[in-house]
């Protein structure tokens, strides 16, 4: 289950973000404490902010992550 809202969960992202600068440190990289398991909602929010205008008006990502009129 996503660990911010509770949807069913699909990607598992890393609270500090990767960078050249980190990628080879596993404290990093494979740190069960830098996991986070999220929904798709919520992991575009975290990199795309609150969702609004990421996809052009009259288009959103479904439940499955696809492009889809809405």
């Amino acid at each position: 289950m996503c660990e911010r809202c509770g949807a069913p969960g699909d990607i598992v992202h890393h609270k500090e973000y990767i960078t050249p600068g980190n990628i080879h440190d596993p404290n990093i990289t494979l740190n069960h404490e830098n996991l986070e398991y999220l929904c798709q909602t919520c992991h575009n929010r975290e990199h795309h902010g609150s969702g609004e205008d990421t996809v052009r008006e009259g288009l959103a990502f479904n439940g499955d992550g696809e492009l889809v009129r809405e």
